[in-house]
């Protein structure tokens, strides 16, 4: 079992998903890179909802989303993430994502807050397997602010620990909106 797990969903798009496995290889070793490909273009809603039905399968301690349009810039990631477990053994790491023209999300203003609908993506959370797993039903919505569905389901969840790791460890290359390449 790895430490941190990486689901990346891909679709058409062989570049940008090479420039997000190289990334996810550089996190080193106790790092697990899981591919959900959709080969057909199903499109949002049956990318999200695979989020759903992976996750009886998830085998990490922790799950970071990063899909296929984004990379992982922060070579760190996987020691800092091992540091803040072993001092406060969060349910939730939240970090922030560079999203392009979208800017940085979350937003400082909202840095510390519940995360707000369209102001956040599912790079910007890294979450405790078993939690995951208890909220994955919020990804069948199939909506494209998914994302935010499920992060929201986990918030609400009584007794949940936040951590807040206020570095970007993610960046966008393109935002496709589930488009080829």
């Amino acid at each position: 079992m790895a430490f941190l797990e990486v689901i990346t969903r891909a679709y058409a798009r062989p570049n940008m998903l090479e420039a997000n496995r190289r990334s996810v290889e550089r996190l080193g070793d106790d790092v697990k890179h899981t591919l959900l490909y959709d080969g057909v273009g199903r499109g949002i809603p049956w990318a999200q909802e695979q989020l759903e039905g992976y996750a009886p399968y998830l085998k990490g301690d922790y799950i970071w989303i990063l899909d296929d349009d984004d990379r992982c810039d922060r070579d760190t990631l996987v020691d800092e993430l091992k540091a803040i477990v072993v001092e406060h053994d969060p349910d939730v790491i939240m970090v922030r994502m560079n999203h392009g023209p979208r800017g940085i999300l979350p937003r400082l203003e909202d840095w510390g807050e519940l995360p707000r609908c369209a102001l956040i993506g599912c790079s910007a959370y890294i979450v405790k397997r078993e939690v995951f797993q208890r909220h994955a039903s919020a990804w069948s919505t199939g909506r494209y602010e998914s994302d935010y569905d499920f992060i929201a389901s986990v918030f609400s969840e009584d007794g949940i620990k936040v951590y807040w790791h206020e570095v970007i460890a993610s960046n966008v290359q393109r935002i496709s909106y589930g488009e080829a390449a």
